[in-house]
Protein backbone atom coordinates (compact mmCIF):
# COMPACT_ATOMS: atom_id res chain seq x y z
CA UNK A 1 0.00 0.00 0.00
CA UNK A 2 1.24 3.46 -0.92
CA UNK A 3 2.01 5.83 1.95
CA UNK A 4 0.06 9.05 2.05
CA UNK A 5 0.86 12.05 4.20
CA UNK A 6 -1.60 12.24 7.13
CA UNK A 7 -4.15 15.05 6.72
CA UNK A 8 -3.29 15.34 3.02
CA UNK A 9 -6.00 15.56 0.38
CA UNK A 10 -4.89 12.22 -1.05
CA UNK A 11 -5.11 10.54 2.35
CA UNK A 12 -8.57 12.02 2.90
CA UNK A 13 -9.80 10.72 -0.47
CA UNK A 14 -8.27 7.31 0.27
CA UNK A 15 -9.93 7.08 3.69
CA UNK A 16 -13.26 8.35 2.34
CA UNK A 17 -13.11 5.67 -0.36
CA UNK A 18 -12.47 3.06 2.33
CA UNK A 19 -15.56 4.18 4.27
CA UNK A 20 -17.91 4.49 1.29
CA UNK A 21 -16.59 1.50 -0.65
CA UNK A 22 -16.28 1.13 -4.42
CA UNK A 23 -20.03 1.14 -5.07
CA UNK A 24 -20.52 4.13 -2.77
CA UNK A 25 -17.92 6.34 -4.44
CA UNK A 26 -19.20 5.36 -7.88
CA UNK A 27 -22.75 6.30 -6.91
CA UNK A 28 -21.71 9.59 -5.30
CA UNK A 29 -19.31 10.77 -8.00
CA UNK A 30 -20.68 9.10 -11.12
CA UNK A 31 -17.07 8.03 -11.79
CA UNK A 32 -15.32 4.69 -11.55
CA UNK A 33 -13.80 3.49 -8.30
CA UNK A 34 -10.52 3.20 -10.21
CA UNK A 35 -10.56 6.94 -10.99
CA UNK A 36 -11.37 7.76 -7.35
CA UNK A 37 -8.37 5.62 -6.33
CA UNK A 38 -6.25 7.65 -8.78
CA UNK A 39 -7.41 10.84 -7.03
CA UNK A 40 -5.90 9.43 -3.82
CA UNK A 41 -2.52 8.69 -5.41
CA UNK A 42 0.02 11.32 -4.32
CA UNK A 43 2.29 10.40 -7.25
CA UNK A 44 -0.38 10.81 -9.95
CA UNK A 45 -0.42 14.48 -10.94
CA UNK A 46 -2.62 13.73 -13.95
CA UNK A 47 -5.60 12.84 -11.76
CA UNK A 48 -6.45 15.51 -9.19
CA UNK A 49 -9.88 15.47 -7.58
CA UNK A 50 -12.19 18.22 -8.85
CA UNK A 51 -13.59 20.43 -6.08
CA UNK A 52 -17.22 19.52 -6.82
CA UNK A 53 -16.34 15.82 -6.49
CA UNK A 54 -14.59 16.46 -3.17
CA UNK A 55 -17.75 18.20 -1.95
CA UNK A 56 -19.88 15.26 -3.09
CA UNK A 57 -17.69 12.79 -1.23
CA UNK A 58 -17.72 14.86 1.97
CA UNK A 59 -21.50 15.29 1.73
CA UNK A 60 -21.81 11.51 1.48
CA UNK A 61 -19.66 11.16 4.61
CA UNK A 62 -21.83 13.66 6.50
CA UNK A 63 -24.96 11.80 5.37
CA UNK A 64 -23.45 8.66 6.93
CA UNK A 65 -22.74 10.63 10.11
CA UNK A 66 -19.00 10.38 9.45
CA UNK A 67 -16.36 13.11 9.63
CA UNK A 68 -15.92 14.96 6.30
CA UNK A 69 -12.28 13.97 5.86
CA UNK A 70 -11.58 16.07 2.77
CA UNK A 71 -12.76 19.22 4.57
CA UNK A 72 -10.58 18.28 7.55
CA UNK A 73 -7.53 17.94 5.27
CA UNK A 74 -8.35 21.21 3.54
CA UNK A 75 -8.65 23.07 6.85
CA UNK A 76 -5.33 21.65 8.04
CA UNK A 77 -3.66 22.77 4.82
CA UNK A 78 -5.09 26.29 5.07
CA UNK A 79 -4.05 26.62 8.71
CA UNK A 80 -0.52 25.59 7.85
CA UNK A 81 -0.42 28.09 4.98
CA UNK A 82 -1.77 30.91 7.16
CA UNK A 83 0.72 30.15 9.89
CA UNK A 84 3.61 30.06 7.45
CA UNK A 85 2.53 33.30 5.80
CA UNK A 86 2.46 35.51 8.86
CA UNK A 87 2.92 33.55 12.03
CA UNK A 88 0.36 35.89 13.60
CA UNK A 89 -3.34 36.08 12.80
CA UNK A 90 -5.92 38.65 13.83
CA UNK A 91 -7.31 37.37 17.16
CA UNK A 92 -10.90 38.03 16.06
CA UNK A 93 -10.40 35.92 12.94
CA UNK A 94 -8.81 33.20 15.06
CA UNK A 95 -11.78 33.36 17.44
CA UNK A 96 -14.07 32.75 14.46
CA UNK A 97 -11.96 29.67 13.64
CA UNK A 98 -12.32 28.50 17.25
CA UNK A 99 -16.07 28.92 17.06
CA UNK A 100 -16.16 26.81 13.89
CA UNK A 101 -14.12 24.12 15.60
CA UNK A 102 -16.42 24.28 18.64
CA UNK A 103 -19.37 23.74 16.30
CA UNK A 104 -17.62 20.71 14.81
CA UNK A 105 -17.01 19.34 18.31
CA UNK A 106 -20.66 19.92 19.24
CA UNK A 107 -21.73 18.06 16.10
CA UNK A 108 -19.54 15.07 16.96
CA UNK A 109 -20.89 15.00 20.51
CA UNK A 110 -24.48 15.20 19.26
CA UNK A 111 -23.88 12.33 16.83
CA UNK A 112 -22.24 10.23 19.53
CA UNK A 113 -25.04 10.76 22.04
CA UNK A 114 -27.91 10.28 19.59
CA UNK A 115 -30.11 7.37 20.75
CA UNK A 116 -30.49 6.16 17.15
CA UNK A 117 -26.72 6.26 16.49
CA UNK A 118 -24.36 3.32 16.14
CA UNK A 119 -23.97 2.79 19.88
CA UNK A 120 -27.16 4.43 21.04
CA UNK A 121 -26.30 6.81 23.86
CA UNK A 122 -23.07 4.85 24.48
CA UNK A 123 -20.06 6.35 22.67
CA UNK A 124 -18.46 3.89 20.25
CA UNK A 125 -14.68 3.79 19.66
CA UNK A 126 -15.12 5.44 16.23
CA UNK A 127 -17.28 8.19 17.74
CA UNK A 128 -14.69 8.70 20.49
CA UNK A 129 -11.95 9.07 17.85
CA UNK A 130 -14.03 11.69 16.02
CA UNK A 131 -14.67 13.60 19.28
CA UNK A 132 -11.00 13.48 20.25
CA UNK A 133 -9.98 14.62 16.74
CA UNK A 134 -12.39 17.58 17.04
CA UNK A 135 -11.02 18.39 20.51
CA UNK A 136 -7.47 18.32 19.18
CA UNK A 137 -8.43 20.68 16.35
CA UNK A 138 -10.16 23.05 18.79
CA UNK A 139 -7.21 22.95 21.20
CA UNK A 140 -4.82 23.81 18.35
CA UNK A 141 -6.89 26.84 17.36
CA UNK A 142 -7.21 28.01 20.98
CA UNK A 143 -3.45 27.67 21.50
CA UNK A 144 -2.88 29.70 18.33
CA UNK A 145 -5.37 32.33 19.58
CA UNK A 146 -3.38 32.64 22.80
CA UNK A 147 -0.15 33.09 20.82
CA UNK A 148 -1.82 35.73 18.63
CA UNK A 149 -3.02 37.71 21.66
CA UNK A 150 0.38 37.53 23.35
CA UNK A 151 2.08 38.58 20.10
CA UNK A 152 -0.27 41.58 19.87
CA UNK A 153 0.86 42.94 23.25
CA UNK A 154 2.95 46.11 23.04
CA UNK A 155 6.61 45.34 23.56
CA UNK A 156 7.66 48.74 24.92
CA UNK A 157 7.87 49.71 28.59
CA UNK A 158 4.57 49.39 30.42
CA UNK A 159 3.23 52.31 32.42
CA UNK A 160 3.57 51.93 36.15
CA UNK A 161 0.45 52.54 38.18
CA UNK A 162 0.78 55.17 40.93
CA UNK A 163 -1.14 54.69 44.14
CA UNK A 164 -3.17 57.72 45.12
Amino acid sequence: MKRRTPLSLEDAVFQTHAVLGDAGVETVTGKSARLVRAWSDPDDDAHNIPLFQALRLDRAMVARRETPLILTAYRADLRAAAGAASGITDPVARLADAMTEMGDLAGELRRASCPTGDGGRQITPEEARAILRALTDLRGVLDALERDVVAALPTGPRPVGVAS
